[in-house]
């Protein structure tokens, strides 16, 4: 299944621990005030595999799957 939204979305999906997956698309820009989406996340990176990748165009790639 494939879950699409914002920030608060992905919060939702992950507090509930039904991501399996997920990927993540940083780019280098500020955009301003918004939702933070790590905020109470920081025990996700002990819970799942890393992997990232930076693009030619500057843009950070990050995929989380659950172990």
């Amino acid at each position: 299944m494939r879950i699409g939204g914002g920030a608060t979305v992905v919060r939702d999906f992950l507090k509930a621990r039904l991501v399996a997956q997920l990927h993540v698309g940083i780019a280098p820009i500020l955009l301003g005030r918004g939702i933070r989406l790590w905020d109470d996340l920081r025990e996700l990176g002990s819970r799942c595999a890393v992997h990232s990748e930076v693009a030619e165009s500057g843009i950070l790639h990050v995929t989380f799957r659950r172990t």
